[in-house]
């Protein structure tokens, strides 16, 4: 008899990627508060002890988790601009970004408004990411905190813009709003 070795990486990292899914989609259709871990298990299929494994501190655990990984596809881009002509780039990247995955901050709202313990764990979490990575690549501790400020400015006008009223008439003139704004905070490039 032959053994076939299961691939434990990818049936983790699979696993994983199930249960965010399955947690924006519940939060989405039902509201933060009104989905349990037990939902999720049930809708992915595991355990609910699997899923405390992975993600020991629950819904604000997997709230965290979902918001680090977009973090890195929005907010770390602008540590590495150092063109003007660039931060538009990074701008669109980061309206697409958000546009693309609207539902999943629309999850980050409810958090917000229903679980500001977790909410302000997840800032924090985001900030002590920003400036490590920051400081890591060599950026000039004195541009690390308008660095955070901006992009947490730029992330709250895009998510506006998107959510609840546009800000412009067209999205050249709001990319050029937001490049104007991060500027400003930054002190000009």
């Amino acid at each position: 008899m032959i053994l076939m070795r299961r691939p434990v990486k990818r049936d983790k990292d699979r696993k994983i990627e199930d249960i965010t899914q399955a947690f924006i989609q519940l939060v989405t259709a039902k509201g933060y508060e009104s989905v349990s871990i037990r939902q999720i298990a049930k809708r992915v299929n595991v355990s609910v002890g699997l899923i405390y494994h992975y993600f020991p501190g629950g819904k604000p655990a997997i709230a965290t988790a979902i918001y680090r990984e977009s973090f890195h596809k929005t907010i770390i881009p602008y540590t590495i601009v150092n063109k003007p002509e660039d931060i538009e780039k990074v701008c669109r990247m980061h309206l697409d970004n958000h546009r693309e995955h609207l539902a999943l901050y629309k999850v980050f709202d409810q958090v917000l408004l229903t679980d500001q313990e977790s909410w302000r764990g997840i800032k924090a979490d985001r900030n002590d990411m920003f400036r490590q990575y920051a400081r890591d690549n060599g950026v000039p501790a004195a541009r690390i905190e308008a660095w955070l400020l901006a992009c947490s400015t730029v992330d709250a006008l895009i998510h506006r813009h998107l959510t609840m009223e546009r800000l412009c008439d067209s999205e050249t003139e709001f990319i050029r709003l937001i490049r104007v704004v991060y500027t400003s905070i930054i002190g000009g490039m």
